[in-house]
Formats: structure tokens, C-alpha cells, sequence
């Protein structure tokens, strides 16, 4: 049997299947310091690096010495203010399914 044109465009779309299934969106997760402890990591911030939290929620911090290390300043405006968000961006779960709310 030769293969086809169709065989080939649906073997293409079955491999590409599960490389996006289990993406993770950007800005969700990233690792942190302190055993990858993002509450202390918000709360803290990076005192050892020269910079502390003053409000993570907005994603604000403070040096503390003169020449900071500011390697861990753009993951902390990043991650920060983002746990600050509820999930589902605050709205009750409404499901689409009417099964579900049987």
C-alpha cells in the first residue's frame, strides 16, 4: 500500500499531538531561590544579593547596598505580582458542560 497524501498530513498531526498538550504558559512558573520557595522568595526577596521585598505584590523591591546583584530582580518582577493574581483571573467556576452540574 503507498502512502497518500492524507496518511501523511494525519501521521504529521498525530506527532505534533503531544508536544502541545503539555505546554506550561509563560510567566506561570519559574524557579526560584530558597529551595524554590516562592512565598519566602517574595516575601524576602534576595537580602545575601543586596536587594529586599518592599511590596511583591506590585512587584517593587529596594537595594540594600551599594553594587546589588540583580540577577533574580527580573524573575521577582515577573513571578511576584502574577501570584498576586486569583486563578481563573477571579471569576466563579462556571462549567460549559451541563453534565457537570448534575
Amino acid at each position: 500500500m503507498k502512502p497518500t497524501l492524507a496518511h501523511l498530513i494525519l501521521a504529521l498531526a498525530l506527532y505534533s499531538l503531544p508536544a502541545t498538550a503539555h505546554k506550561i504558559s509563560s510567566g506561570a512558573y519559574a524557579q526560584v531561590p530558597y529551595s524554590n520557595n516562592p512565598f519566602l522568595f517574595c516575601t524576602l526577596g534576595m537580602p545575601q544579593d543586596g536587594w529586599i521585598a518592599v511590596n511583591w505584590r506590585i512587584g517593587k523591591w529596594k537595594p540594600i547596598t551599594q553594587y546589588p546583584n540583580l540577577r533574580w530582580v527580573p524573575t521577582y518582577r515577573r513571578i511576584c505580582p502574577a501570584a498576586a493574581k486569583p486563578a481563573g483571573g477571579g471569576q466563579p467556576y462556571r462549567p460549559t458542560d451541563r453534565a457537570a452540574t448534575s
